[in-house]
């Protein structure tokens, strides 16, 4: 491991997808105005490592999930986990968390917002996604129409998580 990546504070991030009948949707929030870093953007569930965590990026983003919009650990089936990704702003290496709500809990989901963290959340198709996919200065960028009626922009690593996403095999998911 080299020096620039031990300097670096690890995280992850579960990229919660829930099957519909005919399509794939993602959970998506926008963080609130008054965290550390990163303050209103969108993003995943999740956050830095802690120790309890043991270094596993899977425990982290259940953890975090479950901290930020109430989405208990075992509603989720774990499908793999992507390489970790560097931050350009925060110093931090994001493991992605692919995972699935399992489909025969999905009536125990209710989704709890801890509001010092989390301003709004929730399931948006991926395909309406892809539908608004543009390039802005070399990087992939989407919209976010929430049912609030609010425009929102998917920029930076959330962003570049979905395109890694769009170009995998989502049928196989």
């Amino acid at each position: 491991m080299s020096d620039s990546t031990r300097s670096r504070t690890s995280a992850a991030v579960l990229v919660l997808l829930k099957k519909q009948e005919t399509s794939l949707e993602v959970l998506l929030m926008e963080r609130s105005a008054t965290v550390k870093t990163h303050q209103s953007q969108v993003a995943f569930p999740g956050g830095g490592t802690e120790p309890h965590d043991e270094n596993d990026p899977v425990r982290t983003a259940l953890r975090e999930c479950f901290e930020e919009v109430g989405v208990q650990p075992d509603l989720v089936k774990v499908l793999k986990t992507l390489p970790p990704l560097p931050t350009l702003t925060s110093g931090f290496f994001v493991h992605p968390v692919l995972g699935e709500l399992d489909s025969e809990k999905l009536h125990e989901l209710n989704l709890v917002l801890d509001p010092n963290e989390v301003a709004h959340a929730e399931w948006v198709s991926l395909d309406a996604l892809f539908e608004t996919k543009r390039v802005e200065n070399g990087f992939p960028v989407f919209d976010w129409h929430g049912l609030d009626l609010k425009k929102r922009k998917v920029w930076g690593l959330t962003a570049i998580i979905l395109e890694l996403i769009f170009n995998s095999d989502t049928k196989t998911l």
